[in-house]
């Protein structure tokens, strides 16, 4: 068991420095290429921040942009997504392209990243001709008067609109460009120095005099700490490229193509009605439902937009589990059974545990939204249906050891949660013993129950001082 606690803790630190890696080489493939460094192309309303305007204003989608549409006679403010912060002291140039024949007065609203708001004076805009607003000329000022300063971390960034009721044009493209072209000219060392700063040495040189320093942090690092790091480096200056010292920036593979993808999905799934209709064997039938969701969460598809494939793969993998335990010879198992023995509550005892840590090494508790604490219920119950309702069941008859069969659902409960690496070794510790519960009452609700109320505890009161977050997958690098 200590190995597996140290394997995926090694796991998720170095899912974690290849994510750097990647993230870093496109960086600097945008700056090799010439593109600017941060640029959006909307299209549909979810495009923007919030998926809509801000004030009197619609969005609606095209094939070749966004049309934008004013509804009355205020100004209305489109919020440009940022996925962490953005420089404005070295890319201070935003270019906007239209489609249209309209005049509006336009205007930058951008945070400075400490909660100040700063406003551009309006412009006149010709719609449809190109707009190129220099902000080092446009001085921003925030709401008492007084100037602000262009930030190396700025937190956001939205065009305020002022047009005539009615007025509509397409939105192409919006990019920041840089100040000097020198700044996209820039190409780091293969490697760092061997006499190597500690990373607060690193963090505390970023004062803006390279637009793209590289920051490389220590080799033993886990997975939160060369995320914390990261954030951290952006915070102080949004150019910052990070990685780890033995994985320099690399030019990412390009992913596979849509249909090839989805030619995956469509395979899988007639696999699988294959299987339903003529089963295979407790190995065969368990590999195949276990597939689709570590295809979607181990296999990093989980991001701010699903994989669609791999969540479709993901549903067929549920419908197929949800069909094999229709036998009643292999459903050993009950939603709600013997409620009034004690076995029955042993579940629940890792509940006041999750409080008691937390009240040793985290916070205060945060308040927990119902609607929140439902949703999980569900999907806590989702998840020990799929791994002790289905799974456990044929791992015994496979391994033919109870205990055997434990540890390889905690297993697989903790890679489901890959790569957040805290996260994988608390929930492989909590499934032991659930599983072990489950193992003498075989009722899955109060399990469900546990988990559930285990985690939202654990996320009002560990996330921050002990646990980065509870994301999964691809979200877990936000």
């Amino acid at each position: 068991m200590i190995a597996l606690l140290l394997a995926f803790g090694l796991l998720a630190a170095e899912l974690t420095a290849i994510h750097l890696a990647n993230d870093a080489g496109r960086v600097l493939q945008t700056l090799q290429r010439g593109e600017p460094r941060w640029q959006w192309r909307p299209r549909v309303p979810r495009d923007l921040i919030a998926g809509r305007i801000f004030g009197d204003g619609d969005a609606r989608r095209t094939s070749d942009g966004l049309e934008i549409i004013s509804r009355g006679k205020d100004p209305f403010e489109l919020g440009l997504p940022i996925a962490q912060r953005l420089d404005l002291a070295h890319w201070p140039v935003l270019a906007v392209d239209s489609e249209g024949s309209a005049t509006a007065r336009v205007s930058i609203v951008w945070g400075d990243g400490h909660g100040t708001a700063c406003l551009t004076p309006a412009q006149a805009w010709q719609i449809g001709a190109p707009l190129r607003i220099d902000l080092r000329r446009q001085t921003g000022r925030d709401p008492a008067g007084r100037p602000c300063p262009l930030p190396l971390s700025a937190s956001m960034l939205r065009l305020r609109v002022d047009a005539p009721p009615g007025t509509s044009w397409i939105l192409r493209h919006v990019a920041l460009e840089a100040a000097d072209p020198a700044t996209d000219e820039w190409t780091p060392p293969a490697f760092p120095s061997p006499s190597l700063p500690s990373p607060t040495a690193q963090l505390a040189a970023l004062t803006g005099q390279t637009a793209s320093p590289l920051i490389w942090l220590p080799v033993n690092a886990s997975a939160e700490e060369l995320l914390t790091w990261r954030d951290e480096a952006v915070r102080r200056q949004a150019g910052a490229i990070v990685v780890r010292a033995d994985l320099p920036p690399r030019t990412p593979r390009p992913g596979l193509p849509g249909w090839l993808t989805w030619l995956a999905c469509g395979t899988y799934a007639a696999a699988l009605l294959h299987l339903a209709w003529r089963p295979r064997g407790d190995l065969i039938a368990l590999a195949a439902a276990l597939a689709g969701p570590l295809w979607l969460l181990a296999g990093l598809q989980w991001g701010g937009r699903a994989s669609w494939p791999a969540a479709a793969a993901f549903a067929s993998a549920l419908a197929f589990a949800a069909w094999s335990t229709r036998d009643k010879g292999l459903r050993q198992w009950c939603w709600l059974g013997r409620w009034k023995s004690a076995m029955w509550w042993a579940p629940l005892l890792l509940v006041p545990v999750a409080v008691a840590v937390g009240q040793l090494w985290g916070h205060p508790m945060e308040p927990v939204k119902p609607g929140r604490a439902v949703i999980y219920l569900g999907w806590a119950g989702m998840q020990q249906w799929l791994l002790l309702g289905f799974a456990l069941p044929r791992l015994e008859r496979i391994l033919r050891s109870g205990p055997w069969a434990v540890l390889v659902v905690a297993a697989l409960f903790a890679l489901m949660h890959t790569p957040n690496g805290m996260l994988m070794q608390l929930c492989l510790l909590s499934e032991l013993f659930w599983a072990a519960c489950f193992l003498r009452n075989r009722s899955l609700l109060p399990v469900a129950i546990a988990h559930a109320a285990s985690a939202l505890i654990v996320g009002a009161m560990l996330v921050g001082p002990m646990l980065r977050s509870l994301e999964v997958s691809a979200r877990f690098f936000s």
